[in-house]
């Protein structure tokens, strides 16, 4: 139980970051794939819905793996 305990807890972590990142992206319009090339603005809007598809999946995958680890934790091991 302690692993699925941590696994959620690091979930909601990136889940955190990555909705603060998907608010902050929307709202301004503009995103940071990384901070070494450009931002993606809306007026490169293929990159720019390649990068909010990302932050969905990405939180997608968090509430997938909250729920198996809720749901079975056993899974996990010790």
């Amino acid at each position: 139980m302690a692993r699925a305990q941590l696994l959620i807890l690091i979930a909601l972590v990136v889940a955190a970051i990555v909705g603060f990142d998907l608010v902050r992206t929307i709202r301004t319009g503009r995103g940071l794939p990384n901070r070494i090339t450009t931002t993606v603005t809306r007026k490169q809007p293929q990159r720019f819905r390649r990068y909010l598809y990302g932050d969905w999946i990405v939180l997608a995958f968090c509430a997938a793996l909250i729920l198996w680890a809720l749901i079975r934790p056993e899974t996990f091991g010790r």
